[in-house]
């Protein structure tokens, strides 16, 4: 039993040593899938989100660029609940304190575009079979913000694990939600 937790320390020491710091104009590929908790009006859900970062310089400036979707439930006249779909672009700029290499914190902040269906595109409400007074397809905008850990465990690879938070400043039926995320990046460069 303890030579296997010696070479099991050993493994997982030998794949930490491969861990390096960032470097100037690095390059990342990212993808992580998360899980937003119910509030008020809506009912929790999924998220995901996959896309490209990139390190600015060696003062530890990011920037990122990513797809998302959101599918979670939203609560509409006399407490229905309807489906309610985004798709969407996200960009940040961030800020990462490198001071506990190998685990980074990342803080971004940004704004995003995105796509909404409610109701799965039906224009009637399923409780009273009334019109939407709102259209149920729109383009939407808002802010988004992250904080995030992140761990390089081994060369070219990073767990993360962040928190969330979107804005949103056009919607009709989602005003903001948040989820806790956790993914995977790969480093190109």
């Amino acid at each position: 039993m303890k030579r296997n937790a010696l070479v099991l320390f050993a493994l997982c020491f030998c794949v930490m040593i491969q861990a390096q710091g960032r470097r100037k104009n690095q390059s990342a590929v990212h993808g992580e899938y998360g899980y937003m908790l119910n509030k008020d009006d809506q009912k929790g859900g999924f998220m995901a989100k996959v896309g490209y970062s990139k390190v600015f310089g060696d003062k530890g400036l990011l920037g990122k660029a990513e797809a998302f979707y959101q599918d979670y439930e939203v609560t509409y006249l006399d407490d229905q609940l309807l489906p309610y779909q985004k798709y969407g672009l996200n960009v940040n700029a961030g800020y990462s304190y490198e001071g506990l290499a190998p685990v980074y914190l990342n803080g971004w902040l940004g704004g995003y575009a995105a796509y909404e269906t409610i109701n799965n595109g039906n224009t009637r409400d399923p409780k009273y079979n009334a019109e939407f007074s709102v259209p149920i397809e729109n383009f939407v905008y808002g802010l988004s913000g992250s904080a995030e850990i992140e761990f390089a465990f081994a060369r070219r690879f990073s767990l993360l694990a962040n928190y969330t938070q979107f804005y949103d400043l056009k919607s009709d039926f989602s005003k903001s939600n948040f989820a806790l995320f956790g993914g995977v990046k790969f480093y190109i460069n």
